[in-house]
């Protein structure tokens, strides 16, 4: 019994949720007449085992003394009836079983009393699974920077400073849209130190003032300045500017799943211009160059290189190019393509 609790325990919750058997036909009623009356006599054996308390009486003693008749060999008024009969006192004995099952739930072979056990941990290895939005952040810990920027920061500066960077304005109006979110009630003082914040490290009466020693100590004003350069050298990461007469200009950026490299190379093929991106994945994703007339992409399942080219391209226009990993949800890494000749 031991060895089996189980499996007739399974068996009996199978038997109690089945649905009830439908009238037989009466051909089929008389050459199952001795099993029926069979099935009838180990239930009116077995029912003097439960209590009636909380059953319907009247049904049960309805569903007793017609079955009874038909097991004593009394002629039943009609198969119809002895059927609904028998479906009834079984419907009422699943019933009472499972009110008591749930009242007092069997137990194991081991167990002196109910209890509670803990799910079974299942553990499920995510590959190179990694915070959205730590994933970009590796980068951001080589910043030169007079004092160090909380994390919690930075990630607010990048992803501003994935909008600024490829938008029309001058360095300066990027600083103070990339930091005003942070500051939002300190337009004016921006502006009056993005002029700064542009000539520093240059020896000039316009260098910031002197820092604290964390940024967590710093008044407004102070922690308003280190924003603003941390903006300026994620804006200056990211931003890739290109001509005929250079070389292929490289970036990197170190991410949560390894460095990422990109190659820029502008050139003109007779009077038609051309740009050729080539990046290499720490893992599989993809890569996408937009401009206004067209949108090129690549995307790779494993680690390895990608390469997107356009033609569609004005000199002295800024287009976004946009990393992504497979498979994370994130938002993307985002460089700043400026074609110049």
């Amino acid at each position: 019994m031991d060895n089996s609790s189980e499996a007739l325990y399974s068996r009996l919750i199978a038997w109690l949720l089945q649905e009830p058997v439908s009238a037989p036909s009466p051909l089929e009623s008389q050459s199952g007449s001795a099993g029926d009356r069979a099935g009838a006599e180990w239930e009116s054996d077995r029912l003097d085992l439960l209590d009636c308390d909380e059953l319907d009486c009247d049904e049960l003693t309805l569903a007793f003394s017609e079955t009874d008749e038909a097991a004593s060999g009394h002629k039943p008024r009609n198969l119809e009836e002895m059927q609904t009969v028998q479906n009834r006192f079984q419907a009422l004995l699943k019933r009472r079983l499972q009110s008591e099952i749930e009242a007092r739930p069997p137990l194991f072979p081991w167990e002196t009393e109910i209890s509670d056990y803990e799910p079974e941990k299942i553990d499920v290895v995510e590959q190179n699974w990694v915070p959205s939005v730590r994933l970009w952040m590796p980068q951001l810990s080589k910043l030169t920077l007079p004092v160090p920027v909380p994390e919690a920061i930075l990630s607010q500066l990048l992803n501003a400073c994935s909008e600024a960077v490829y938008s029309r304005r001058q360095l300066g109006a990027k600083l103070v849209g990339a930091v005003t979110n942070l500051f939002p009630d300190c337009s004016e003082s921006l502006n009056q130190l993005a002029g700064m914040v542009l000539m520093y490290p240059s020896r000039s009466p316009g260098q910031p003032q002197s820092l604290p020693n964390s940024y967590e100590s710093a008044a407004v004003e102070q922690q308003m300045t280190l924003a603003m350069l941390a903006a300026k050298e994620i804006i200056k990461a990211l931003s890739v500017s290109v001509s005929p007469n250079q070389s292929p200009v490289e970036r990197q950026w170190e991410t949560a799943a390894g460095m990422v490299t990109l190659k820029a190379e502008y050139q003109l093929q007779g009077q038609t211009p051309k740009l050729q991106i080539t990046t290499r994945l720490p893992r599989g994703g993809s890569l996408t160059l937009r401009t206004p007339q067209a949108t090129a992409t690549a995307e790779r399942t494993y680690p390895g290189y990608l390469s997107v080219e356009s033609f569609d391209l004005q000199a002295n226009q800024t287009y976004p190019l946009e990393i992504r990993f497979q498979d994370l949800e994130q938002a993307p890494l985002v460089f700043a393509i400026c074609p110049t000749i």
